[in-house]
């Protein structure tokens, strides 16, 4: 209840005191409360227009400043300005002072707590007359704002040197340096050449053993492929995208200043391609560009499998993985891959919730690339309440996960990550 509600009623219980006790003062004092109230509101116009100016693209736990205006085309008045957004600590004038036909510039201080695309709706000003009885909200538009990751948060994240299981996947040979699918030239047959490359067509059109002779991968750029689909973005403390975005600045870090790196993110029905390049300017792009948002909800720990492999392939994976009729798939992860014009390096980063689409996708992505998969386990990133029933769920996804990840190693490396597992390892052996 207002304050000028609080008189109207108070002139309402005078008037009623008045008649209950035959009294005509209490009514008196009625009639001339209600003429007050009636020339107050006469004599107030509550008119302000305003701005709340802040940077489209933020830094995730750094103060940026943004910007207020005020201009007062009516009453003197009394103006908070309101931002309600749980995403940001702001630190913003709680209210001013504002006489009739005056302006007010100031400026304040926001802080996003995490990152990603966040739309602030309730945005404007509360407006009251200097009396206290007379209130109105002045909405604006809703302020559109991009949240990148911190680099403290990925230098702390650095810190974290427990992926050793990649150093000794890649002990016997690198990923990168060798020869990529692309033809550079063909020439005669030198004794000590290799047998599988020998181009039997055109030996057969010329009379002689003719050989093929391929671009090194130094040439190739690399391209890391991040899924952003929804079961990625789902955790109840802490996203698989969130563990993604980080792993990706890192990885990209670690190669950029030997190869030319690109970054893709795809989702269940488009992708976006950072194209690729080399050095600090292009790492800071990529991290930019990964203010990508998570849902607080839990993961479903359902796969689908389905390949175009033999009917017994496919008994074999409907005994291994639970079906699910009707889902959708990264469709978004073929569109990625018509992106890449040339053979180049693929590095997948994905939790392979949809592993026939995925499955299928580096199947055809290996006629041209080179694929390394990194796959956060969902299973390690459950962060929901553990009783028997999760227990269980989780046992048996565990038990799906391993078959799962040994398929995909007949294909590419696939790599099964967890919240603490970071890629610093793969600088010592690319």
């Amino acid at each position: 209840m207002d304050r000028e509600e609080l008189l109207l009623l108070t002139s309402l219980l005078l008037m009623l005191e008045g008649y209950l006790a035959d009294n005509v003062l209490p009514a008196v004092l009625a009639f001339l409360l209600s003429l007050y109230i009636v020339s107050l509101r006469r004599g107030v116009v509550l008119s302000v227009e305003g701005s709340v100016e802040v940077p489209e693209s933020m830094e995730e736990g750094k103060w940026h400043e943004g910007k207020l205006s005020l201009a007062n085309h009516g009453s003197n008045a009394i103006v908070t300005p309101v931002i309600k957004t749980g995403d940001f600590e702001l630190d913003i004038p709680y209210e001013v002072f504002l006489p009739t036909a005056s302006t007010w510039d100031a400026s304040f201080r926001i802080k996003p707590l995490r990152k990603g695309s966040f739309h602030i709706d309730s945005v404007g000003f509360r407006v009251v007359d200097e009396r206290g009885l007379y209130e109105e909200f002045f909405p604006l538009f809703p302020i559109k704002v991009s949240v990148y990751p911190s680099v403290e948060t990925i230098k702390e994240a650095a810190k974290v040197d427990r992926n050793l299981r990649l150093a000794e996947f890649y002990r016997t040979g690198k990923l990168f340096g060798g020869e990529s699918l692309e033809i550079r030239d063909l020439r005669e047959y030198q004794y000590g050449d290799e047998f599988k490359r020998i181009d039997w067509k055109a030996s057969a059109r010329l009379g002689e053993l003719i050989v093929r002779e391929f671009l090194k991968e130094e040439n190739a750029d690399v391209y890391i492929f991040l899924d952003n689909t929804r079961e990625m973005r789902k955790g109840i403390k802490r996203a698989r995208i969130d563990y993604a975005a980080i792993l990706v600045v890192q990885v990209a870090a670690a190669l950029i200043r030997k190869y030319r790196v690109g970054l893709v993110i795809y989702d269940e029905l488009s992708a976006d391609i950072v194209n690729p390049g080399k050095g600090g300017t292009q790492l800071e792009t990529i991290r930019r560009r990964l203010d990508l948002r998570s849902e607080p909800k839990e993961s479903s720990f359902r796969f689908s499998f389905e390949t175009s492999l033999s009917k017994k392939a496919k008994a074999f994976l409907g005994k291994i993985l639970p079906m699910r009729k009707g889902r959708k798939g990264p469709k978004g992860l073929f569109e990625a891959l018509s992106l890449l014009k040339n053979p180049s390096f693929i590095i997948l980063v994905t939790d392979l919730s949809n592993p026939g689409d995925v499955y299928r996708a580096v199947s055809l992505a290996l006629k041209k690339h080179r694929v390394l998969i990194l796959s956060p386990n969902p299973v390690l990133f459950y962060s929901g309440k553990l009783d028997k029933d999760a227990l269980r769920r989780l046992y048996q996804a565990y038990k799906d996960r391993e078959e799962l990840i040994r398929r995909f190693n007949v294909l590419v490396p696939t790599i099964d990550l967890g919240p603490s597992d970071y890629i610093r390892e793969i600088v010592k052996v690319v």
